[in-house]
């Protein structure tokens, strides 16, 4: 299980991961998707391994090795990205606990990322930044004196730096202030996206901040924006929390024990429906409503019950036989839950 899963994570009770993606290119050879030629092609994963596997600690991984539910896995957990998986010479070079990554041939020549468990933006970055020194040994990077670091999409040129947190704001979805923290961030450059980026939809009340200027600013000024921008996103989202809880009362603990008896209960669980039942339960965990179960052992359990994550471990194919296995291992997870 990624490291990122841990217990015990600063601010956990809202933040469940940072992350930090690094883009780099190699000089003098053309971007993806332009690149052509097999040499090319080898070229770009031989820069990466010869500076990287050095270190016992990472392996390396060619994603045409793979099978289609393997590389679904890798993006349910948040390894790998959707590019990455589409791409036909793509590859990736991990460490053991999967914290640490390098994406090859995917929107860029290299994706450099560091995932970390709760709000941690500091520790995920001097990970990316040691990645990044150690492939710079071997690898000549497409840079402009002015410009910075030069990038496939114009979007991350400069720092080629993309800090994002993934948050679990239950209380401004149900409050309708999504919309609201939407424009505030957008005010210092950061936007809010569905919990796995562009186009995803908010599963679970799980969202996405993150940062959309790379250029004209420095990779400290970055992280430090976020950094405030997410204290703020907290504020408001425990405010409402306790607004909530002081308004709704029992009708709201009634919604989320109601959610931990059919997890306690079921025999049958789609993903969607898990995903929007264990959203309730955090929410319940963080008002001491629900005891018996910490943050980090729900967002484990929610991505031990993703359908391709199922798939890769157990080898269960068919939609109806995984809902009847997630169910299984839900009511094992929750078996145990209390009140006061």
């Amino acid at each position: 299980m990624p490291e990122w899963l841990k217990d015990g994570a600063p601010e956990s009770d809202v933040v469940v991961s940072t992350r930090i993606r690094l883009a780099r290119n190699m000089m003098d050879m053309p971007f993806p998707p332009r690149i052509r030629t097999r040499e090319q092609i080898e070229a770009v994963h031989a820069g990466a391994a010869d500076s990287l596997l050095k270190c016992p600690e990472f392996r390396y991984t060619r994603l045409s090795g793979l099978s289609e539910v393997q590389k679904r896995a890798l993006l349910e957990k948040n390894i790998i990205s959707g590019d990455l998986m589409d791409s036909p010479d793509g590859a990736i070079i991990m460490n053991e606990d999967e914290s640490v990554c390098l994406m090859i041939l995917e929107e860029d020549h290299y994706r450099i990322q560091a995932i970390k468990s709760g709000l941690a933006l500091s520790a995920a970055y001097y990970e990316a930044e040691t990645l990044d020194n150690m492939l710079s040994e071997g690898v000549r990077y497409a840079y402009d004196g002015t410009l910075g670091f030069l990038t496939s999409c114009p979007t991350n040129v400069g720092t080629g730096l993309r800090a994002s947190l993934m948050l679990h704001l239950p209380a401004l979805t149900a409050a309708k202030g999504i919309q609201r923290i939407s424009a505030m961030v957008g005010k210092v450059g950061m936007t809010v996206r569905g919990a796995f980026g562009e186009g995803s939809a908010a599963a679970g009340s799980f969202y996405q901040i993150s940062n959309q200027v790379t250029l004209g600013v420095t990779e400290k000024e970055i992280i430090t924006r976020l950094q405030t921008t997410a204290g703020k996103v907290m504020d408001f989202e425990r405010n409402t929390r306790k607004e909530l809880y002081r308004n709704l009362g029992v009708s709201l603990e009634d919604r989320i024990w109601r959610s931990v008896g059919i997890l306690r209960n079921a025999r049958k669980v789609s993903d969607a429906e898990a995903q929007k039942l264990i959203s309730d339960v955090a929410f319940g965990v963080s008002l001491n409503i629900v005891r018996g179960l910490t943050a980090g052992t729900l967002y484990r359990v929610m991505m031990d019950i993703r359908p391709a994550v199922i798939a890769e471990k157990y080898g269960i194919i068919q939609p109806n036989q995984r809902d009847v296995f997630r169910a299984n291992i839900l009511r094992d997870t929750f078996r145990e839950v209390y009140d006061l």
